[in-house]
Formats: C-alpha cells, sequence, structure tokens
C-alpha cells in the first residue's frame, strides 16, 4: 500500500458517496456499505505500521488521502481520520496487544483525547471510569480509548511538569455505553456521540502513558517520532481544507448554469463571481502550503533524526489554525458569491458550510485557544498547556 495507491482508492469512491450522500443527515453516521467499503480498500490502516499490515504512510501522504475524502463529503474524512489517526497508536504498544486490537473486526480504534475519565491504579492496570464527549464513528469503533488522570490510593499522580499524569485506556466497544447525543448542524454524519466506562478494569498492556502528552514509541521510525499532536491538528484543519475545496468546486458548477432574476449572465461570465472565485483559490492554495510546509519540515527532521523543537510544534499548529481559518473564508465566500443557489440541500454548498463551520469548533484548530499558546512560544515562553 502506497501513498499514491491509497489516494486512487479514495478517489475511486467518489460515486458511492454521492449515490448515499442523502442518507448521511438523516442516519447521523456513514452508511455500513461506505465504511465497508472503506475497510477494504485499507484506509483505516494507512497509519499502522507496516509490520502489522499497515501502510505506514508519511504524514503529507496521509493528508493528501484525507483530503480527498473530505472533498468528497467532510463528515467522510472525518470518519476516515479519527481511526486511520489512532493507527499509529499501535507503535507505542507491544506488537502483540497492536495485533490484538487492530486485527479485531475492521481494526476499527475511536474515542477522544480529552482527559475526562479517571484510570486509578489497581494490580495489573486500572480501574477506568469516564465520561467523553465527541466520539466520532463510535458506532463503528471494535476499540475504544479515552484520555484518563491517573490516580492511586494516595490520590492523582502528577507528572514531571507537576500537572497530572495523562495515560490513554483502550477497551473493547462491547464495554462502553453510548449516549444518543449527537444532534447537529455540521459533521452530521459523524455519529460523535458520549460514550462511558464505569469501574471497568484495563489491563496495563491495554494503556499508553502520555509524557509531555506524547506516546512514548515502542517501535523505530520517523513516525512515531513526530509529537501527536502536531499530527492531530494538521488532520483536522486538511479535513477543513477538502471542504474548502468541495466548495470551490460547487461554485463552478452552479456558475456555469445559475442566472439571476432579470440577467441574461450566467454567474460564471459576472466580474465578481471570477473575481471571488480567484481570491478564494489564492486562500485555500495559501492556507494549504503553510500547513503542509511546516509539517514537511517536521518530517524531515524526524527523517533526518533531529529534535522536534517547541517552536517547530508552534509552526505546525499556528498553520493548522490559519489552514482553517482559510478554509472557513473560502467557504463562505462561494457560498456567498453563490446567492440563492446556496441553501438548497440538493446541492453542496450548505453542507459545505455547516461543516467547515463545525470543523473550526474543534479545540485543536480553534484560533481562540491556540493563539495564546503559540504566541508565548514566539515570545520564547513555555506554551502553558499540556496538549501542545
Amino acid at each position: 500500500m502506497t501513498g499514491p495507491d491509497l489516494l486512487a482508492a479514495a478517489r475511486r469512491l467518489e460515486p458511492l458517496v454521492a449515490e448515499l450522500r442523502d442518507r448521511f443527515d438523516q442516519d447521523r453516521q456513514l452508511p455500513p456499505r461506505l465504511v465497508d467499503e472503506l475497510h477494504a480498500a485499507n484506509l483505516f490502516r494507512m497509519w499502522l505500521p507496516r509490520a502489522i499490515g499497515g501502510a505506514e504512510l508519511p504524514p503529507l501522504a496521509f493528508l493528501a488521502v484525507i483530503e480527498e475524502l473530505s472533498r468528497q463529503d467532510g463528515s467522510l474524512g472525518w470518519c476516515a481520520v479519527i481511526p486511520a489517526g489512532y493507527g499509529r497508536l499501535a507503535g507505542a504498544l507491544e506488537e502483540n496487544v497492536a495485533r490484538k486490537i487492530f486485527a479485531t473486526g475492521m481494526g476499527v480504534l475511536v474515542g477522544t483525547l480529552n482527559p475526562t475519565g479517571k484510570a486509578v491504579a489497581a494490580p495489573g492496570g486500572y480501574r477506568v471510569t469516564g465520561r467523553w464527549s465527541y466520539g466520532s464513528f463510535i458506532g463503528y469503533g471494535d476499540w475504544v480509548l479515552g484520555n484518563c488522570i491517573t490516580a492511586d490510593a494516595t490520590g492523582p499522580r502528577q507528572a514531571g511538569d507537576g500537572g497530572p499524569e495523562f495515560r490513554l485506556c483502550l477497551f473493547p466497544r462491547a464495554d462502553v455505553e453510548v449516549f444518543d447525543i449527537w444532534h447537529v448542524g455540521g459533521l452530521r454524519a459523524t455519529g460523535s456521540n458520549d460514550f462511558q466506562v464505569t469501574d471497568l478494569f484495563v489491563p496495563e498492556r491495554h494503556t499508553i502513558p502520555l509524557v509531555d502528552f506524547q506516546p512514548p514509541p515502542r517501535r523505530p521510525g520517523p513516525l512515531y517520532v513526530v509529537p501527536m499532536t502536531s499530527t492531530f491538528v494538521s488532520c483536522i484543519a486538511t479535513v477543513a481544507l477538502g471542504i474548502a475545496r468541495a466548495a470551490i468546486e460547487s461554485l463552478i458548477e452552479i456558475g456555469a448554469e445559475k442566472r439571476t432574476a432579470g440577467s441574461s449572465t450566467v454567474l460564471r461570465d459576472k466580474p465578481m463571481a471570477q473575481a471571488d472565485l480567484a481570491r478564494a483559490e489564492a486562500l485555500l492554495g495559501a492556507g494549504r502550503a503553510y500547513l503542509f510546509g511546516e509539517l514537511g519540515t517536521m518530517w524531515e527532521d524526524a527523517v533526518a533524526g533531529r529534535a522536534i523543537e517547541l517552536r517547530a510544534r508552534a509552526a505546525v499548529r499556528l498553520a493548522a489554525c490559519h489552514a482553517t481559518q482559510c478554509a472557513i473564508q473560502v467557504v463562505d465566500l462561494m457560498y456567498q458569491s453563490a446567492g440563492g443557489a446556496a441553501l438548497f440541500q440538493s446541492g453542496r454548498l450548505e453542507r459545505c458550510l455547516r461543516d467547515v463551520h463545525a470543523a473550526g469548533q474543534h479545540i485543536a484548530v480553534n484560533m481562540q485557544a491556540n493563539l495564546e499558546p503559540v504566541g508565548r512560544v514566539l515570545f520564547g515562553l513555555p506554551p502553558g498547556m499540556a496538549r501542545f
């Protein structure tokens, strides 16, 4: 499985996505037929280690596939990037455990990095209790991860930096209670419901400690050296970039036929629409180039064995936030340029508008959550947040 092979496989899904898209909002999750095709195309295995049958793609090749799926539909890209992205956690597990988790069913690991669970040390593992939000694609998960703050008999444990000690706890989907709360405007088909476990024993080997919010790798290779937070913010931003590309394509399609009332001129022949389209293309190209450039530089450092500096992590995070904002501006511009034609569910612009704004609310790429810590790093200060 190479990057070009997987990108071609993603493109082959487009006719099926178009056929099934009307069901996405109604079902609030992807149709099983489409999920089966994602699995058959090995698109959940893009970041699994080669040693256990994965592609172990470089980050930019991985993101190109996610961008294509997101162009076809935002929820599709989101539902692909969560389990495919979590595949890199196999590199932080014992190989026999990684095979057990990623060879079960479709090998789909889902869950959330938000540490709203508690893991109390017990002989051989942890007793885990917690409720987590935003469990995207959980309806199709084989295994689920919940990020926890660890504790023992004396109380919460402290990490080396004086903050709480975090640990990812992985458990079978059958042990999880899911709450159907995902009634939202954008990214409706991601099925991002809440989930919960109560006093569940999780063996030590099914957990991953987070050191500086990074999973210490057990496997060699540059993919497992690149910070998890850097790849995560890049993944979310790339979904937004794909949605923005879809919005541009939608306006071009609309522009070939749309005429405003009282005018015989189609939209594409109007100077204002032409200027809007050019502006959108520049915005999208700039945001994408900034993100892919900064992440590409980080990847080059990882391949060369150079340390990933804090400033490089700040650059990737800033680029991800900026790329997302560029994508939002593109979709807004295309939506406004299309006029009343953008309103209809039979088209794609109204879905692009909902989906890109939903993606932009994610804490990983939200400007309000990230500009201050990035600015601190640029001033030579620590970021002031654990998930950096």
